[in-house]
């Protein structure tokens, strides 16, 4: 499967909440993990509700599989996180509903190139994110309590950035600043509708290999459209 582009090519038929519906060809309902076919190219793990009483067994069935690429999860404790880092082509992780405080660090999923976080309730912070040196594309929305985006600026190999959260009005609490955005200079596609508490959007003025830009409809008032356009020539502006 090709994973370039994720967002900028609209490889997903949900364009641009691609954290709505799931891939094709995604194996779910299998909790004995031993019988998952061998072939299997995404899988889902999400837990199911606690009424049912039903569980994963087996994961190590399914360790260094080579031909998993995708899962999805609801859920990330140890050994969820002890199968992924096994698996050498792993590239696309979906997190979505997730209920949990806190998340383990995600360094170890050297291969992963696409991440999708959605509904996300309870965690403070995405420093679970800071090492994932070789991700090409972060999707994020409806994160509760996002507020610092600090960690992004350490993922220099990012391509493709999503951040939204109340759709197109903005609703929810700002983010401090965008400027952790400046050192993504390999950024060619940012949909960022979230409000921004200083509402500054200058930081963006440097990233010269945009290809596409969606930013709240107020931040284009007045100068500020000419502005980006004059700093952005080569960007789609939406």
């Amino acid at each position: 499967m090709n994973w370039n582009h994720y967002l900028l090519e609209e490889e997903n038929p949900n364009h641009p909440y691609v954290d709505l519906g799931q891939l094709e060809g995604t194996v779910q309902g299998i909790y004995d993990l031993s019988q998952v076919p061998q072939k299997t190219k995404v899988l889902s793990l999400k837990m199911p509700l606690k009424k049912y009483k039903l569980t994963y067994s087996h994961y190590e069935s399914i360790y260094e599989n080579p031909n998993i690429e995708a899962i999805y999860l609801n859920e990330v404790n140890e050994e969820i996180m002890n199968l992924l880092k096994t698996l050498p082509n792993l590239k696309y992780l979906h997190i979505a509903c997730l209920k949990q405080e806190s998340i383990m660090d995600l360094s170890s999923l050297s291969h992963l190139e696409v991440l999708i976080l959605s509904t996300i309730t309870k965690l403070n912070n995405i420093d679970f994110l800071s090492g994932l040196k070789n991700l090409k594309t972060l999707y994020i929305r409806d994160f509760k309590n996002l507020y610092d985006l600090s960690p992004l600026s350490k993922l220099t190999s990012l391509q493709e950035l999503h951040l939204s959260s109340g759709g197109m009005s903005g609703v929810g609490k700002p983010i401090k600043s965008v400027e952790p955005l400046s050192s993504l200079k390999e950024l060619q596609y940012l949909f960022f509708v979230l409000a921004i508490e200083n509402n500054d959007i200058s930081p963006i003025f440097s990233l010269n290999k945009l290809k596409y830009l969606k930013l709240l409809p107020r931040y284009y008032q007045k100068d500020q459209l000419k502005l980006l356009q004059e700093k952005l020539p080569n960007t789609m502006i939406e």
